[in-house]
């Protein structure tokens, strides 16, 4: 009897431990960094995806009266259409995601951001050809700079050291 009743009391402290850990968890994931919003652009933008605006600069988003991230899905299908495919043929999955900070301040800063990129014509043929390591994948080194606007971080600058294409 009392061995179930170590039992129980050590399966009880565990889940508390456990539910504890997922809150201090969720709680540091909601933090707005530099690295969270240079990941959450450059997914976005990969995958050719409007929710890349979020991340984006007010003074990069509605440039010369023309809004950034429409210019770059229609870039994006122009250049699907030249080559035969429907725009969905640009979208990329990211992999093997790192940042780096090479500079920051309190309202601005620097972040590298180095991956891998593979054509997302079907999340199942990207989860397979991820599992088996098929298919061409392209190199991302990219450099983007961040500023603080109302209290989240967003890219208002790019430069691209390798492949962003």
């Amino acid at each position: 009897m009392a061995e179930n009743t170590n039992k129980s009391s050590a399966l009880a402290v565990t889940l508390v431990l456990a539910v504890f850990m997922q809150v201090v968890f969720a709680f540091a994931d909601a933090k707005d960094t530099p690295q969270k919003a240079a990941v959450e652009f450059s997914k976005a933008y990969f995958m050719v995806d409007p929710a890349m605006s979020r991340r984006v600069c007010d003074r990069l988003l509605n440039s010369d009266g023309v809004n950034l991230v429409s210019r770059i899905i229609e870039q994006k299908a122009r250049e699907a259409h030249e080559m035969g495919y429907s725009p969905d043929f640009m979208k990329c999955a990211l992999f093997n995601i790192e940042t780096e900070i090479l500079n920051r301040d309190e309202n601005s800063a620097t972040v590298r951001l180095t991956a891998v990129r593979k054509r997302n014509l079907n999340p199942v043929f990207t989860f397979i050809g991820r599992l088996f390591n098929l298919g061409t994948t392209y190199p991302v080194d990219q450099v983007l700079e961040l500023v603080k606007e109302r209290g989240r971080w967003k890219v208002c600058g790019l430069e691209s050291a390798g492949s962003m294409g």
